[in-house]
């Protein structure tokens, strides 16, 4: 890369939103330049359960899950102490890890012709007359316009609000008989201060994501087994899954000051695209965060393949994604209060109907119409 340079479309960040950005630009034609921080792939602080809409959109990007070993399941199971209601989900979901899932994706926009770089620490994006311009340690880049795709990691001076909780991620060899109680399954247990997802990944690994409030993070310590003995000693249910499970790694990755329910409303200049957790970061229960920066990308590409402005794109993003984040908001409370775990998993025994009702309206959308035509030549996607 040189001192300065001049590239047509620049995303910064090269994980799900940046890289369906840059994938959907150039099967249209269009020059990209990806510049990704990590100078090679790495895990997330992310569950890994893909939803039917996540599945959807890859299968559009033209990425096929099976030869990259991504798992299925059919059922919901909401655990609360050592009570548990098991639904069946309205889809088939699939569970792949985002190491293998946005190495993979990157792959693919640099095979369609993107152009990627890694190791490119980013330090601003700033509006010009003509677009915006990249400053990336002595290097200096222009654009006509440009994806804002860091994640959950902001760049100044474009900060978000600061949440409370703390995520993290774990992969875990699970017992056999642990192993086989997850098959087909994707899990969620509630506990006092927080709430952890499971669902078995590629190679028969379990992944382990969750979130927890501070205080119980600074009573509890951060490390595994500390954490671990705490959800045990919650549910027995956990504590069967855990009993011998051997840790991928030394300690689980992390993530503070989640701003769950946070919209980005406030654009930033015609020619910066916000993606992603950039744009929206919904509660993890509804699993939809992948699809959601899925979707951003793919629609901010079209956007500008339509001529329109990312003031107007953010606009009618947010007007789809309003009526979502509201019930989330208001579905995230039964997580929130250990009062409310109990009935939470008796409802959902006792009305399945409700459970599919929720996870219904905290999604982007069924995604049927997705690019089953063209206009000039051009994917259609209805935002």
């Amino acid at each position: 890369m040189y001192s300065s340079m001049t590239c047509p479309f620049i995303t910064v960040g090269g994980g799900l939103a940046g890289t369906a950005f840059a994938l959907e630009l150039v099967r249209n034609g269009a020059d990209v330049l990806v510049l990704e921080s990590s100078a090679v792939p790495k895990h997330k602080v992310c569950g890994e359960f893909l939803s039917a809409e996540v599945q959807t959109l890859l299968d559009y990007l033209g990425l096929d899950l099976k030869p990259l070993g991504a798992t299925s399941a059919g059922t919901f199971r909401l655990v609360a102490g050592n009570r548990k209601a098991e639904v069946p989900l309205p889809f088939r979901g699939a569970g792949l890890s985002r190491f293998c899932l946005d190495h993979s994706l990157l792959q693919a926009a640099e095979a369609a012709g993107a152009e990627v770089k890694r190791g490119v620490t980013v330090s601003s994006i700033e509006p010009t007359s003509s677009g915006l311009l990249v400053k990336a340690g002595r290097h200096v880049l222009r654009a006509t316009a440009g994806a804002l795709a860091t994640g959950k990691h902001n760049l100044r001076p474009f900060q978000r609000r600061r949440g409370e909780m703390v995520g993290f991620k774990l992969l875990l060899r699970l017992r056999p008989e642990a192993s086989r109680a997850l098959e087909d399954v994707v899990q969620i247990a509630m506990f006092d201060g927080g709430y952890i997802g499971a669902s078995i990944i590629e190679e028969g690994l379990a992944s382990l994501c969750w979130v927890m409030r501070p205080a119980l993070l600074r009573r509890i310590g951060a490390s595994w087994p500390s954490q671990a003995t705490y959800f045990s000693s919650q549910s027995e249910i956990l504590g069967d899954l855990l009993t011998g499970a051997r840790p991928e790694w030394d300690k689980p990755i992390a993530i503070a000051g989640i701003p769950y329910g946070y919209l980005r409303r406030q654009p930033i200049a015609s020619s910066i695209f916000p993606l992603g957790d950039q744009l929206a970061v919904i509660p993890s229960f509804t699993g939809d965060g992948m699809a959601i920066a899925l979707f951003s990308g793919i629609a901010a590409a079209q956007a500008i393949l339509a001529g329109d402005s990312a003031i107007a794109f953010q606009q009618r993003m947010l007007k789809r994604l309003k009526r979502q984040f509201r019930l989330a908001s208001a579905a995230n409370l039964l997580f929130e209060s250990k009062m409310m775990h109990g009935l939470s998993v008796m409802t959902a025994a006792l009305l399945p109907g409700a459970v599919a009702w929720i996870a219904k309206s905290t999604r982007i959308g069924d995604f049927e119409d997705v690019m089953l035509s063209r206009v000039s030549g051009r994917r259609v996607l209805k935002v």
